[in-house]
Parts: structure tokens; sequence; C-alpha cells
């Protein structure tokens, strides 16, 4: 993971996140934090070591990641209009995943669903990790009567990080009343119930390891990399005595999960370079 330009102004944390949340990937930026672990910060998606970062915002005690910029000069633009300060005032970002979300929503209001459908598509592609761009894809391809174009786009939003949010209703709708599949994660969905926390067992988190290995036995590394960290990312939320039932130790989890990263990805994404 390295950035390219110069961004002298910005104070980047030596230490890059090792997830599952803050996400693996994600460098937080000093300038521009609200407090109380709220911040901005890089992020590279998972597979995209090589591509230039994005800028996201943690809201730390939500759990949740949202993507801001499209990369780290229009977030320096962003800063300077409103004085290096959390500010209201945005700057133009034409590359901005988000702008096209918002974009597709407005054409879908209007009815004008090619028009939607295009703008998803480039956004989803873009950032992968873009849950409701996934969602809103997948229900204008339903729209159109394109069933497989639509189960494609649902299983997408799963295996896309749940740090940006957890797979919508809608999404898991299609998956589980899609035809049996032999694709193990359609098939994972249709048999897990996505009901996490409250409960002394969850037989959800056994469906997905399985899942996963039945997935590294297939050669589809990045699948199972992506399940990991989702399946880690509501481990990591569950109670100790939970996790000490389900054998899950997160100190471990990290060090496999980098050893993976580096075997598949050639970036055990624990640490980045400036250009």
């Amino acid at each position: 993971m390295r950035l390219s330009g110069h961004c002298n102004a910005l104070s980047f944390d030596r230490d890059v996140a090792r997830g599952p949340y803050p996400p693996q990937g994600f460098v937080s930026i000093a300038e521009g934090a609200l407090g109380n672990g709220d911040c901005f910060g890089l992020y590279w998606p998972l597979g995209r070591e090589a591509d230039a970062p994005f800028v996201c915002e943690m809201f730390h005690d939500e759990g949740r990641m949202e993507l801001r910029h499209s990369s780290v000069q229009v977030f320096s633009r962003w800063l300077d209009v409103n004085d290096g300060d959390y500010g209201e005032r945005e700057v133009e970002d034409p590359g901005s995943p988000t702008l096209q979300l918002e974009q597709a929503r407005t054409h879908v209001l209007a009815g004008q669903v090619e028009q939607a459908i295009e703008r998803l598509r480039a956004a989803c592609t873009v950032f992968p990790e873009l849950q409701p761009g996934w969602a809103l894809l997948a229900s204008q391809y339903l729209r159109q009567g394109q069933r497989d174009a639509a189960i494609d786009a649902a299983r997408s939003a799963v295996l896309a990080n749940w740090a940006f949010g957890i797979p919508a209703p809608g999404v898991l709708r299609i998956l589980r009343t899609a035809p049996a599949s032999m694709d193990p994660v359609i098939a994972l969905v249709q048999r897990m119930g996505f009901a996490f926390g409250g409960a002394k067992t969850n037989p959800d988190y056994a469906l997905m390891q399985a899942c996963i290995d039945d997935c590294w036995a297939a050669g589809d590394a990045l699948t199972a990399l992506r399940l990991s960290q989702n399946r880690c990312y509501m481990l990591a939320g569950e109670t100790v005595s939970f996790q000490e039932r389900e054998g899950f130790a997160l100190s471990r989890w990290q060090a496999d999960f980098a050893a993976q990263c580096q075997a598949v990805l050639n970036d055990d994404r624990r640490c980045f370079g400036q250009d």
C-alpha cells in the first residue's frame, strides 16, 4: 500500500489498523478529527493495495465506516475550504463513488433505471465496499427482470466489508430466494440467520467458517479473505465469554489474516509507504 503525491500538511498514524475495526488497511489522519475516536483516514479496499487510497470517515462508537472522498487530494482541498477543521463546506469530487450513488438515486426516483444502473456499476466497481450501492444495483436489476445480475450484485454486497454496512434485508431476500446454487456464498446466505449478538450460541459463525474453508479449498482466496474479515467483524462485537466458546482470539486472527494477505495479495496490509 502506497500513497503518492505531496501530503506534508497531513499527519498520518504510523500504525495501520489491524482489523476488523477499524478495518485492516485504514490509516487514521489527525486533521479534521472530531475526537472521541471519530476521525478520517486513508483506506485501501481489500485487493486494491496497488491503487491510490480513498479517504473514509470512522464513527468509533458506532463501529461504522463511511466513504467520504475519492482521494487524499480532494480531502486536503476540503480541509482547506473549511479552514483546517471539520466543516460543512463541500468541494467538487467528480470521481466520488458517493456522488455517483446520489446521482443513481435521483435516476431511480425519475424512473430512469438504465441510467441508475450505469452509475451504480461504476460506483461499485471503483469502491467495492459500497454496501448501499450494491443493494440499490441489485434492486434495479430485479426491476428490469435481470435476476442473475441481481443475484451477482447481492452476492457482492455480502462480500463487501461489513464495517461499511451490514447487507440490507433486500439483499438477503434476493439470495435466499435464488435457485439452489453450487456457489458457496449464496448457499451460505440461504442457511444463515444473520442475527448477531444477544445469544449464548450462534451457528452462523460455524457456517461462515465452513464457507471460508471451502473457498480456500476451491482456490477462491479473495472471497475467503472477505468472508473472514466480516466474520471477525461480527465476532469482535460479541462478549468475551462468547468469543471463548467460539475459540476466537482477536490477536491470533489478526496475525493469521496478515499472513494470508501477504501470501495472496503480496501485501500484509500492515504498513504503507509514501512516494
